[in-house]
């Protein structure tokens, strides 16, 4: 059930009441084709910390349809990598369900998967990109150079982007993809596991496709992060193959890990619930630049604790709140919580409690309300657990649904 309307929005500055959209940078060149884009609205500005919803981020962050199709494919790539809402799909459940989300709301990323020369352009810069640790930066800049990485990867393992590129351009990824993976590997103080994991996935999409065998026997693959042990370096170690002898296919699925990760706890009505135990945690780079993002990008929330990988929303709000929580909970095991009566759902006349549950039935994410107010307290995937504004989240709240104990 919906939030009554009266709490839908804090009381928050007017001052963008105004439609604001991202614009063209004024400039010199002869068409909009050639017109670098730039946002109008950034995270840190006052006209930033004045949006009371994710919607309006969305909104003032948005490129015109008209604009995206105009614009030269490596201008639009410097504008996505560029977009402020892209780190938003480290806040899902899984990094493909997280990019898939913040693509359905930006028309940037929409147009650039749709362009034929996409893969071309993203290889280009990934050959280029230097992901090596440099002299006397900060824990902050090294985590932002985890992500910059993670961004251009990300994009590029899509599989609209990768059918763009020929067989030569694929084998080229490959190569490349090996080498950025040794360089991250000599820096384990700035990438861990965490940071091999968007070029396995990449590399080994790459592979799925050159070698037409299917990817979704790795869930690693599939969902962009590794729940099983090996699953990188298995990924790797088929590319290596796939080199020494490109006449026989090398795939990759779920039977390659030696352990196996997944658990089960239970709903206070007994009913068994399927997690994931997490044993690798970011590195200390990565949870000073995932902080700093939600610092900048939600100045309205306030983060409670650091950036983590070691439990979600799902686990926060339904298993357990503390500290040593090192389970992942992906639905539908969230849902199992209601359907077997253990809690049930909050509608009028019931009176409004602190503690209860809410469920962003329109997103996939959990929370739990704070007092009687309207906020909430959730955990935002990799992200930080933060104490927020119900509707001030990466997370659509067209939909949601509360929940007290039976």
């Amino acid at each position: 059930m919906t939030r009554p309307a009266s709490l839908t929005r804090r009381s928050l500055v007017a001052a963008v009441a105004t439609a604001v959209v991202a614009t063209l940078a004024p400039s010199t060149p002869a068409s909009a084709a050639d017109r670098p884009f730039s946002y109008q609205v950034t995270p840190g500005s006052a006209q930033w910390r004045a949006l009371g919803s994710h919607q309006e981020m969305v909104d003032a962050t948005q490129m015109p349809d008209k604009t995206a199709v105009q614009l030269r494919t490596p201008l639009l790539v410097d504008a996505v990598l560029a977009y402020p809402l892209l780190p938003d799909a480290l806040a899902f459940n899984s990094v493909q369900q997280g990019f898939e989300t913040v693509t359905a709301r930006f028309t940037g990323l929409q147009e650039l998967l749709r362009r034929p020369d996409a893969g071309q352009e993203l290889l280009k810069r990934y050959r280029t990109l230097n992901v090596a640790a440099r002299s006397g930066e900060s824990l902050g800049e090294a985590g932002d150079r985890a992500l910059t990485a993670w961004k251009l990867e990300t994009i590029l393992a899509q599989p609209q982007v990768l059918a763009t590129l020929t067989a030569a351009q694929s084998e080229a990824l490959l190569r490349v993809g090996l080498a950025v993976h040794r360089a991250k590997q000599t820096d384990a103080a700035t990438y861990g596991q965490a940071g091999l994991e968007p070029t396995a996935v990449l590399l080994g999409r790459t592979l799925a496709l050159r070698e037409n065998w299917d990817w979704s026997g790795s869930e690693l693959l599939r969902e962009g992060v590794q729940l099983r042990p090996g699953a990188v370096e298995t990924t790797i170690a088929a590319v290596r193959a796939h080199l020494a002898d490109p006449s026989v296919a090398h795939p990759v699925g779920d039977d390659v890990g030696t352990l196996d990760y997944y658990s089960t706890v239970y709903t206070p009505n007994g009913s068994a619930v399927t997690v994931i135990t997490m044993t690798s945690e970011l590195t200390s780079a990565q949870i000073a630049s995932y902080n700093s993002y939600v610092a900048t990008n939600y100045p309205s929330a306030s983060r409670e604790r650091n950036a983590s990988r070691k439990y979600n929303c799902h686990s926060y709000a339904w298993y357990s709140t503390s500290t040593a929580n090192d389970r992942w909970m992906n639905s539908p095991g969230d849902d199992q919580y209601w359907l077997d009566g253990s809690y049930t759902r909050w509608q009028i006349p019931y009176i409004w409690f602190s503690n209860m549950k809410l469920s962003y039935a329109s997103d996939d994410h959990s929370g739990i309300w704070v007092g009687t107010g309207s906020y909430v307290r959730s955990k935002w995937g990799q992200l930080g657990l933060m104490y927020h504004f119900w509707n001030y989240s990466p997370y659509s709240s067209a939909t949601t649904n509360s929940y007290f104990p039976s």
